[in-house]
């Protein structure tokens, strides 16, 4: 760095000036000329650039090495340089690197000053900066920017700077200022907020520490107050401190301790605390403090005790090694490689151990530390770490391991359950089979009971499990971790903890955390809720109203149902219950409960509204649950006063067939009633057992009574908006009428109110000019549209027939929005309009689906249809879809296909518009697939535009169903069941649905995995009987193996239809195979799909005939030499055994495959071998003789061949021949191929292929399977893929064919289990003797870092150092000025900071900042002295460096080179480094004291000069050390 001096003109180097600085006749006025430069220097804004910290330090050296400076000279440095800096400098608002480095500089001077300064003047600046730093603990928001103004940065540094020992001696008053200031210097550290304030406060603290010995002990007091304070406040303050005042808290020889925090709690809680925060700093710091205690204890022998965390006996070995066992788990675990963690996990299990209690109830360990530790490894990075640390901490024994004794049960209920909510954790074991459950589950379980036996005391449970359960209520969970917490939950022994509070909070807590989730898995979550609640529920604080509440939680598709294992549960529980005398739960309550229930649901006193659905869901619940307890009878028993079923019907009835002779009846009163009939029988579901009959029977008396109701409503007229409710109730309370058997009476009254909607839809037809006449029309319409949707009876359809004949002219009719709106919203207006909408088309449809008109366009037009369709929504579009279906074969009978694709064309687009809304898309889909794939348009012939648009749209949507489960399973079910066989239009898409279904996505397979797990579960879970769950893709294949298993071979159409099929897959086979050309991964899509085609081919392989069998055979034996696949070859294999199992004639054509295979696949000919051995016992016997004459021969030869795995395939199957032979009595071949047993014995001496064809000869294709036997649904499907090491989601269990026919040609299972048993193997052989190698334990790939060696704080020391890195005194010097490669030059920097050299010296410092150098040196080039000497001034530098006592070493060839392992360094060495091409020039080698070279052995001359400098340092070092050690 170079800078001018006044007076001179020269530009001059630093190491120049300051020689002239210790040497100059005039310092005074070099001091004024150096303040001149610097008042330039900031005047042109400069002051934060390294050359300027470089003069300022300049400045302080003339200061220091002067001892005559006047004091005016001391006093001008300081009122024009320091002051002035003071108040420029703000790191508060700009806290860059080089502004706090320039404030480094400055305060280190103005230190300097003070030393020589008058007494009052460094007086009056330490009060200034206290005054400051009191005002800023006043107020935390105290700064300024304004010139002038010291910062908070500058008091701090100024006070550092002068309480610094190294300041030879601070004056007694100086000394007195600080030491009265400390208490304001540490109050002022609670409101500072940046770690480098706070660490620059800290070593101010330190130093006044140091100034005395009296009142240390209240000093340190103050600090562990703030520490505490800041503990409570949650800061990371707390381990900055402790790690700063280390040195007198926990001094290295345990000497002159004035506060021991060893023995306090509080401060272990603070460690323990500290091992798990997010902050790496903060965990490093802890660490740190641990090590150093641990180490102090372990060296000196001190015993500690604290009140109950902490214990350490002096001389105690076994703590020791605990302690170095714990600190080994915590460092480890900073690291993120498995591979590093894993050996170090199985010490935790040591550490276990000594949390175990002695009769005096003390261990070797408090739990809170395994409380620490886990809480360290469940925030890892690597959810291996999370999941071993999660069963870990499952499956512990709490009897043995006294966690919940010394106060961890909090952790357990509340941090420790949110911190496994990761979905992850909750994976099936590897190799494990579907419907596993994942061992985080499982361990849930046998936790909480675990838990429950160690809490002896029935409080202690209850409140334990009521703190699981407020936590979970109290977060957002995801499905899977939610599902096996209330698994576990519901499995605990039965506890009184719910009240009626928790009831409602998990009533509350339950629903709205469920919304969004699939029926499956909801109401997997809410089966284990309903046997949380009989379980848990604490029926001392509970009414049974408060639990028939909470039962309204559970839907009745996805849970609680009538007849399902749930429902079950809950009434024997309720009956067992009601049996006992506890208070407010006998029968008689719950019957009074009943009829309170029902009266309270009846009363209108007040109300103007119809009940909400919990209400009545309450109500019938309770009602059906206490019939099926047996505390509710049918019928009324012998007390008359009994209140039974009949008389909670007859209040219902009564209030309804009162009405018509009541005319001033309450409207409200008839609606709750009809609501509640409604929810009797929705609630009793599909059950016809007497209870269904009897209600049913009760209630049909009122049938007549509710369709005068409704006509009474709708002469009235629904006319505002908050009428809708009152429509909607009576709409379905007439389908529930309309749906069901009714005698005449009912009938004739269904069509006098039909009669009575048309005539006012006629009449408001042209009074659309207000709101209530649109709200009339739309009541009219929807009690119209609920009596056609439902209408089933044949007299009563023909009579609305007739009614809606002549209708043609107001239905469908448009819903228009009056000019005046009467208060009614834009969304309003949108829902009234969508349900007008929605039941006008119900009565069309109705029409449409009725008649057998052959053109229906007097009554709707196809143009209608597609009109309202753009406007239609929800329901109405599937209605629409359903009359468009209608329509269109019409269309065709009319030879409007044209018309028809453009229909098709249309309502595919309105489809794709409506994917992203939700589960209403499914209804779309649905519905549009039936419109479109129906059997009129699915029979057009193959050149005809609506069989061309048919198949355009079948592979849209095929490809929206590799994205979107359950697409192509719509598509399918319509194509089985419309297209007639042979299906050759339609051939091309049940080929893509053989082989349909994508890979899987790591979270879609745990999902899968937990699906099946619960599935496995049955019907003890209601989920299974009512929403049971089946793998979408999986049941493409299914279904279509249930179509094919429904033909028969010998229906022609049949075998025609199989054979076409057949034809089909083995061109798309070999479509597939050119497309996948090279390797195939197991597993790989390509895989998977040759596989599956090759499946369905076997099940197709009966319907080949004689005539197709040739050209069939001849395929396959070409397909074995392309493919790759053991799996998809096997099935090929068996293929191939059973055709010529079938027709001998094809034998001879097997001969010639063995020289056209062995030119082309050596795993294709394995393949043919095993024919050949699966073959010859399948013939007859008089063709047996020639088959083997023939195959021995040919194996023979192949048994001598060099490929590896051919010689031992076909040794393997010779041997099988042989033992064939021998078996069916074949004399005469066994006479004549004498040779073949001859052979065996030169085998025999071959171990290693003894033993591989032992292998191959016990595998389950040659050993177990059977052609015939094992030709089942379960062994291709499920078993093969099994053993062919498929992926599990490639298998299909048997019991997902729950359409299989009983009368198939193949069978579902296997007659024998023989092959199911069977293990996967190997495929390939080695052609070595294997050779095992265990693995070695003991050591690992980690060691414990010495405390003494750690920063507890690098970042912050980094910026602390920046200003102050300068040459370190007697080091090794590295000089790379003459390499001009920068990634040589990285690395060089890495590796002198790694081997601790003192200065490294470069030729430009920019390149310090380049990317590339940055990339190799990591962080180095922050921690080691970096100093810039230009190439131009290596001699100067080199001189000056001799002079100073170091030896000039340089690295070069040259003719009195010095071998290096002959050369010994001394202590000050400085090392040159040559150019990468020329090396070190010859007039600075002329300079090196030696040259020294690197032995070499090789031909190449040279190193690359990275390499050759870390030789050399490192040889270096080592030599250092070495000495060091002998010292």
């Amino acid at each position: 760095m170079r800078f001018k001096i006044a007076g001179h003109g020269l530009i001059m180097d630093f190491i120049t000036v300051k020689k002239i600085a210790s040497e100059a006749i005039n310092p005074a006025k070099l001091i004024e000329q150096v303040v001149s430069q610097i008042k330039e220097h900031w005047n042109n804004k400069r002051f934060i650039d390294s050359v300027f910290c470089d003069v300022l330090f300049l400045l302080e050296s003339i200061i220091s090495s002067d001892q005559d400076v006047k004091t005016d000279y001391v006093h001008k440095v300081l009122d024009e340089v320091c002051l002035p800096l003071l108040g420029k400098i703000h790191p508060s608002f700009d806290s860059r690197v080089e502004n706090l480095a320039a404030l480094t500089s400055v305060s280190s001077l103005c230190g300097t000053c003070l030393l020589k300064a008058e007494e009052s003047r460094a007086v009056e600046l330490v009060d200034q900066c206290l005054g400051l730093l009191g005002s800023y603990s006043e107020d935390a928001d105290w700064s300024s920017e304004e010139g002038g103004t010291m910062d908070i940065y500058g008091c701090v540094s100024v006070l550092q700077q002068t309480s610094k020992p190294s300041r030879n001696m601070v004056s007694p008053s100086i000394q007195s200022k600080l030491l009265r200031g400390y208490l304001s210097i540490t109050r002022a550290v609670k409101c500072m907020k940046n770690n480098l304030l706070i660490n620059m406060t800290l070593n101010c603290l330190l130093n006044i520490m140091n100034l005395s010995a009296d009142g240390k002990l209240h000093r340190l007091t103050s600090v562990w107050e703030l520490i505490c304070e800041e503990f409570e406040a949650g800061s990371e303050k707390p381990y900055i401190l402790l790690c700063g005042m280390s040195n007198h808290f926990f001094p290295v020889n345990n000497s002159n301790v004035v506060l021991d925090l060893k023995c306090k709690d509080a401060f272990w809680r603070m460690i323990e605390h500290g091992i798990s925060k997010r902050t790496p700093s903060s965990r490093k710091q802890t660490m740190y403090l641990l090590k150093r205690i641990t180490d102090i204890c372990d060296t000196c022998g001190v015993s500690v005790r604290s009140e109950n965390l902490f214990q350490w006996g002096s001389g105690s070995k076994v703590t020791t090694e605990i302690w170095e066992d714990y600190i080994l788990l915590l460092e480890t675990l900073e690291e993120k490689q498995v591979h590093i963690i894993k050996p170090v996990l199985p010490r935790l299990s040591k550490v276990i151990r000594a949390t175990k209690t002695d009769q005096n109830g003390q261990g070797v360990l408090h739990t809170s530390w395994l409380t620490a530790v886990f809480r360290r490894m469940l925030m890892h990075e690597s959810i291996y770490v999370v999941r071993w640390a999660a069963n870990t901490i499952l499956t512990l024994n709490l009897n043995l391991c006294p966690m919940l004794e010394q106060g961890q049960g909090k952790y357990f209920s509340g941090e420790f359950l949110l911190s496994i909510q990761e979905q992850r954790l909750f994976v099936r074991p590897e190799g494990a089979p579907a419907g596993t459950c994942p061992p985080c589950g499982e361990a849930l379980t046998g936790f909480f009971r675990n838990c429950w036996e160690v809490l002896d005391n029935p409080l202690a449970k209850a409140s334990f499990f009521k703190d699981i359960i407020t936590t979970i209520l109290s977060n957002t969970w995801s499905p899977v971790p939610l599902q096996f917490i209330f698994e576990a939950l519901s499995k605990i022994p039965s506890t009184p903890i719910l009240d009626a509070a928790a009831l409602l909070d998990l009533k509350n807590g339950v629903s709205s955390s469920m919304r969004t989730w699939d029926g499956f898995t909801r109401g997997t979550v809410l089966c284990f809720c309903g046997k949380i609640l009989i379980n848990l529920i604490n029926t001392e604080t509970t009414l049974p109203l408060d639990f028939f509440s909470t039962l309204t939680i559970f839907s009745q598709q996805e849970s609680l149902c009538r007849g399902t294992s749930l429902w079950k549960d809950v009434s024997d529980w309720l009956r067992i219950v009601t049996n006992g005398e506890q208070k407010h739960w006998t029968t008689t309550d719950i019957k009074t409960c009943i009829r309170d229930q029902i009266t309270k649901n009846l009363a209108v006193k007040g109300c103007e509204s119809g009940l909400d659905e919990t209400d009545i869901l309450l109500t019938v619940r309770m009602i059906l649950l206490s019939l099926d307890a047996d505390i509710l009878a049918l019928k009324p028993r012998s007390e008359p006063d009994t209140y039974c079923l009949t008389h909670c019907l007859q209040s219902l009835s009564s209030t309804i067939n009162d009405f018509p002779s009541h005319p001033y009846m309450s409207v409200i009163k008839v609606e709750r009633a009809l609501q509640l009939m409604g929810g009797l029988m929705t609630e009793l579901g599909e059950t016809t057992d007497e209870v269904h009959q009897f209600i049913h029977n009760s209630l049909v008396l009122s049938f007549t009574s509710t369709v005068i109701f409704i006509q009474q409503r709708l002469t009235e007229g629904w006319k505002e908006i908050s009428d809708l409710p009152s429509l909607n109730l009576c709409c379905d309370a007439l389908s529930l009428v309309v749906g069901r058997s009714h005698d005449a009476q009912t009938s004739e009254a269904v069509v006098t109110l039909s009669k009575k909607c048309l005539q006012s839809l006629q009449t408001l037809e042209q009074l659309q000019d207000s709101a209530e006449n649109q709200i009339r029309r739309l009541g009219a319409s929807a009690v119209l549209g609920a009596i056609t949707s439902r209408a089933a009876n044949q007299k009563l359809v023909h009579r609305l027939l007739s009614l809606l004949q002549p209708s043609t002219s107001f239905i469908p009719s448009t819903f228009v929005k009056p000019s005046s709106e009467n208060g009614i919203s834009q969304k309003e207006w949108g829902v009234l309009a969508s349900d007008f909408m929605t039941s006008q088309w119900k009565i069309v449809h109705f029409y449409l689906r009725n008649t057998q008109s052959v053109s229906c366009d007097t009554f709707v037009s196809m143009e209608t249809c597609i009109d309202y369709l753009p406007v239609s929504s929800g329901e109405a579009t599937v209605i629409l879809f359903s009359c468009i279906k209608i329509l269109l074969p019409l269309l065709i009978i009319e030879g409007r296909q044209d018309t028809v694709v453009q229909v098709l064309r249309i309502t595919w687009t309105y489809l794709l518009e409506r994917q992203g809304k939700g589960t209403s898309f499914w209804i779309y889909l649905e519905g549009y697939t039936d419109m479109a794939f129906q059997r009129a348009l699915m029979t057009r012939p193959q050149d005809s535009p609506v069989t061309q648009k048919l198949m355009e749209l079948s592979g849209e949507l095929l490809e929206i169903g590799e994205e979107k489960s359950g697409v192509v399973n719509v598509l399918l079910k319509h194509l089985l069941s419309q297209c007639p066989l042979p299906m050759e239009n339609f051939l091309s898409l049940v080929v893509q649905c053989c082989m349909f279904g994508p890979i899987y996505k790591k979270q879609d397979r745990l999902l899968m995995d937990v699906y099946s797990y619960v599935s496995s579960l049955g019907p003890r879970l209601a989920v299974n009987q009512l929403h049971p769950w089946q793998p979408k893709t999986l049941m493409v294949r299914v279904r279509l193996v249930e179509f094919l298993c429904q033909l028969s071979p010998q229906n022609p159409l049949h075998h025609s239809f199989a054979n076409l099929l057949l034809s089909a897959l083995l061109e798309k086979y070999q479509e597939v195979v050119q497309l996948s050309s090279g390797n195939i991964f197991i597993n790989s899509l390509a895989h998977r799909q040759k596989n599956r085609l090759m499946q369905f081919a076997v099940v197709l392989e009966p319907f080949i005939s004689q005539g197709d069998s040739e050209g069939v055979l001849l395929r396959l034996l070409e397909f074995l030499s392309l493919e790759m696949q053991p799996s998809v070859r096997l099935f090929q294999e068996w293929i191939c055994t059973r055709l010529l199992a079938r027709f001998l004639d094809l034998i001879p054509r097997l001969w010639p495959a063995f020289v056209t295979i062995r030119e082309k696949s050596s795993s294709g000919l394995c393949s043919l071998l095993h024919v050949v051995a699966h073959v010859g016992p399948l013939q007859t016997a008089e063709s047996q003789e020639l088959f083997y004459d023939t195959a021995l021969p040919k194996v023979l030869t192949l048994s001598m061949a060099h490929h590896f795995h051919i010689r031992i395939h076909a040794q393997a199957v010779l041997s099988l021949l042989w033992d064939q032979c021998k078996a069916l009595g074949l004399k005469g071949v066994l006479s004549r191929h004498g040779i073949v047993s001859a052979c065996f014995v030169l085998f025999d001496e071959d171990n290693n292929s003894t033993k591989n064809m032992r292998k191959i000869l016990e595998s389950y294709f040659l050993a177990v399977l059977d052609p015939h036997r094992d030709y089942s649904v379960e062994t291709v499907f499920h078993t093969l893929p099994r053993l062919g090491l498929l992926n599990d989601d490639e298998w299909i269990p048997p019991h997902y064919f729950t359409m299989y026919p009983k009368d198939s040609f193949m069978p579902l299972m296997n007659p024998d289990p023989s092959l199911a048993k069977c293990e996967e193997s190997a495929w390939h052989f080695r052609a070595q003797n294997e050779t095992e190698s265990e693995e070695t334990g003991g050591d690992i790939q980690k060691k414990i870092m010495p405390w003494r060696l750690m920063n507890p704080d690098d970042e912050v020391m980094e910026e602390l150092e920046y200003a102050k890195r300068r040459q370190r005194s007697d080091g090794l010097i590295l000089v790379t000025s003459l390499i001009d490669k920068v990634p040589n030059l990285g690395g060089l920097c890495r590796t002198s900071e790694i081997f601790g050299v003192s200065e490294f010296v470069i030729n430009k410092l920019r390149y310090v900042e380049d990317k590339m150098f940055q990339s190799l040196s990591v962080t180095a080039h922050k921690w080691v002295p970096i100093r810039e000497v230009y190439e131009t001034c290596l001699p100067e530098f080199l001189q000056q460096k001799k002079s100073q006592g170091y030896t000039l070493v340089g690295v070069e060839q040259t003719a009195n080179s010095v071998p290096l392992n002959d050369f010994k360094f001394p202590v000050k060495t400085l090392l040159l480094l040559g150019n990468e091409k020329e090396g070190i020039p010859a007039d600075l080698i002329g300079l090196l004291d030696v040259c020294v070279e690197i032995p070499q052995q090789g031909v190449i001359r040279s190193l690359n000069v990275h390499v050759s400098g870390a030789i050399l340092v490192w040889e270096y070092r080592r030599q250092q050390m070495m000495a060091g050690k002998a010292e």
